[in-house]
């Protein structure tokens, strides 16, 4: 087996033959009316929630609300950009391709497409993205507006390959934004965080269809972050995730290629009800960690799989998790990483997901965690059960002290100052925001508090 997923779903075995005597039966956590994010950290009981089929749809909505609107993806973000006892808008409805340049390799999709959805696609019409993230179930608009990226050295994040856009603004003005039109609006709507409109439309530039290798390998943490380092040049896309307690790592890398595609590979058991019961495990009995992480290399392989790019990218996600990401200068990325995990040892954290590791080239738009900045993209987890403030208030410093940018849709405790000392264009942003959006209708109380 060959993929992240099925990496941490082989070292989930390992619980079964840790011979722990208790186990507790696992219930879903009751979440507050209304709507709630996918792992149940953010939640609101709104006003309302509506779902337009057109854009006519939604501009009668927009024109008889009153109060916050806030636009909804697929709830994949775990930052309090959504919460808010005003008006939700989903654009689920609003979805599917719109039109296509096969000689210029552009295409226009509704903004409410989800990013499996416009993968799959653009295959079918000979297009592929530069890059995609590893899951793929979020709104085209909601990874757009916060950066959301995959890895590569020479990649850059979802939003720097947009080339046009349509907003549409509280006050019910279409913009049609591009370099040439709107030029300042385009570059604020790139990475919007959802506080200028809802992004309805958006063109994307493309790269002819392609398939891709993904090779798995498993060494020891040390070896993992020496091989990443020395070969990052020498593969499109290369990672690791580090188990740092048990000192074993997963090497994974991506090549394009032109052999048939593998055959699909069905598990003889549930991947995800196995991690489900492993990080369980873990929560309940946290001196296990170790143990478990340290034979990962007893029940994990290197291996090999071939597919269209649209199908090697994502990764499925089922066992729900919270999640802090920094994005730091790629100059300093290893010296980082190494120091977060040093700390995950040193206070003896208790948490089973890895910690992820990625480079992602730099980009241009205003608010982009990679603004002017090749970076490395460090993550941390922790399963939805358990509280995730332990080990944030130890990993965030340290990403922090190395001039580390968080993903706007990744948790975070940075304030409007701090952003503003970390984005040399906070201070225009601020200003086309008050512009398109002057009674500030597209802030919920999170947005106004960094904003203000």
């Amino acid at each position: 087996m060959s993929s992240r997923r099925q990496f941490v779903t082989q070292s989930t075995l390992l619980a079964f033959a840790s011979a722990l005597a208790h186990r507790t039966a696992l219930a879903t956590p009751d979440l507050a009316p209304g709507w709630s994010n996918w792992s149940g950290g953010q939640s609101c009981s709104n006003r309302a929630l509506f779902y337009p089929q057109t854009e006519a749809e939604l501009l009668s909505i927009l024109k008889s609300s009153t109060g916050t609107l806030r636009a909804v993806g697929g709830g994949h973000s775990f930052s309090p950009l959504i919460p808010t006892r005003g008006t939700l808008i989903s654009l689920e409805a609003m979805n599917g391709l719109i039109s296509h340049d096969a000689h210029r390799l552009q295409a226009t999709f509704h903004a409410g497409s989800r990013l499996a959805q416009v993968s799959s696609t653009l295959w079918n019409i000979g297009q592929g993205l530069f890059n995609e993230a590893d899951i793929n179930v979020q709104s085209l608009a909601g990874a757009l507006s916060t950066a959301t990226h995959g890895t590569g050295r020479q990649l850059q994040c979802l939003s720097a390959y947009i080339t046009a856009l349509k907003l549409i603004t509280a006050e019910g003005e279409v913009l049609h934004c591009s370099r040439a039109e709107h030029p300042e609006v385009f570059q604020a709507a790139r990475v919007s965080l959802g506080a200028l409109g809802i992004l309805t439309e958006v063109t994307l530039q493309n790269r002819p269809s392609y398939t891709l290798q993904e090779q798995v390998r498993v060494m020891s943490v040390t070896e993992a972050m020496r091989y990443v380092d020395q070969h990052k040049d020498d593969f499109s896309h290369i990672e690791f995730m580090a188990f740092p307690f048990g000192n074993r790592a997963m090497v994974k890398t991506l090549v394009e290629t032109k052999a048939p595609e593998t055959p699909v590979t069905t598990p003889w058991i549930d991947e995800n009800t196995l991690l489900d019961f492993a990080a369980n495990t873990v929560r309940q009995h946290p001196w296990s960690n170790p143990g478990l992480q340290h034979l990962l290399g007893m029940f994990v392989s290197d291996s090999s799989r071939v597919g269209p790019s649209w199908k090697i990218y994502p990764s499925t996600r089922a066992v729900r998790f919270n999640e802090m990401e920094y994005q730091v200068p790629a100059t300093v990325g290893m010296q980082a990483c190494e120091e977060v995990m040093a700390a995950m040892r040193q206070h003896r954290l208790d948490v089973f997901f890895p910690l992820e590791f990625r480079y992602v080239a730099a980009d241009d738009a205003w608010l982009s965690p990679f603004h002017e900045r090749d970076s490395v993209s460090i993550s941390v987890h922790q399963y939805y059960r358990q509280d995730y403030h332990p080990i944030f208030a130890v990993i965030e410093p340290i990403l922090r002290r190395y001039g580390g940018r968080p993903h706007w849709g990744k948790l975070n405790t940075l304030n409007g100052r701090d952003f503003q000392d970390i984005y040399p264009h906070w201070e225009d942003f601020r200003r086309i925001q008050r512009q398109v959006d002057p009674h500030g209708r597209m802030l919920n109380r999170y947005l106004r508090q960094i904003f203000a």
